[in-house]
């Protein structure tokens, strides 16, 4: 790749940033988090915007006693606010070999999707922290959080590279380890992986929410050329002889799809947002657009 796709400013446009600062994540549980944030929560909590009242019960904080309504009423009643909290986003990014792959490249594309998820969260106050996984080779960045440590999150996601087998079950154990509360858990991977299926339910048993977002090349999608071709595996380096031709890309097409579908019906098993996106697709239309309309942007 040109050297210019490794420079923070590079990653995202500023115009780009600039959109995405007007929007925020879903979500769609009540969470709590570590402190006070800008997230909304259906929890009442005692944050400055009142939301309701509620009869008065021995052992209640007596400061948020309404004296207006007692002098009036003659009964005790306790205000309730809206509380914000702030949450837990992780991002993991799938830095196996077969990422290395397809003009527009995968990697380079989870990279600038995990770059906007993150800003949307940084922007939103909550706490973000991103991970990338492949063989047995797991790497955590620090919790960043305010809009301000975005240029590190940036450069901490250009220092991924792909290389080596997926190992998903074990990538999202580890994320699992490192939990200190729920969250949310966002998962950019092509999930070219036997098991992709047992890593869903160990997403599922997190206790967060969770949104999978599969990635292909153009070329995985609808791949061309005929006769006779050699193909590598990107993550074990075996070869294969394979005769290219109008019956193997109907099997082809037929396999990708039944596999596409597996996954989607798993997400929805699951609970989970999912969306599936070809690299040509930009990246902005991706988080802006796609993920709008199943509910994880706002």
């Amino acid at each position: 790749m040109n050297d210019s796709t490794h420079q923070p400013a590079y990653l995202l446009e500023p115009a780009f940033l600039r959109r995405l600062e007007q929007a925020a994540l879903a979500s769609r549980r009540a969470l709590a988090g570590r402190g006070k944030g800008e997230r909304r929560s259906p929890r009442r909590g005692t944050s400055v915007e009142f939301s309701d009242f509620r009869a008065y019960a021995p052992g209640d904080d007596l400061r948020y006693l309404d004296w207006n309504a007692f002098a009036r009423l003659r009964r005790l009643f306790l205000k309730l606010f809206v509380e914000e909290e702030d949450l837990q986003v992780h991002i993991l990014v799938d830095t196996s070999g077969s990422m290395d792959f397809g003009n527009p490249h995968k990697l380079q594309w989870a990279r600038q999707a995990a770059a906007a998820l993150g800003y949307l969260g940084l922007c939103g106050g909550d706490r973000v922290r991103l991970y990338g996984y492949a063989d047995q080779q797991f790497r955590a960045s620090r919790v960043f959080r305010g809009r301000g440590t975005a240029v590190e999150a940036f450069e901490w996601l250009l220092r991924l590279e792909a290389g080596g087998e997926t190992r998903l079950r074990a990538g999202v154990d580890y994320l699992a380890r490192s939990l200190t509360g729920p969250g949310i858990i966002f998962l950019l991977s092509d999930l070219l992986t036997p098991d992709w299926e047992p890593a869903l339910g160990r997403l599922a048993v997190t206790g967060g929410e969770a949104c999978v977002l599969q990635l292909m090349a153009p070329e995985e999608f609808s791949p061309g050329g005929s006769g006779d071709i050699e193909m590598v595996d990107a993550e074990t380096g075996e070869t294969r002889e394979v005769t290219m031709g109008a019956s193997v890309v109907r099997r082809y097409v037929k396999e990708r799809d039944a596999f596409l579908a597996s996954v989607r019906n798993g997400c929805r098993r699951y609970g989970f947002p999912y969306l599936f996106q070809e690299t040509s697709t930009p990246v902005p239309d991706a988080i802006l657009r796609s993920l709008r309309r199943v509910g994880v942007v706002q």
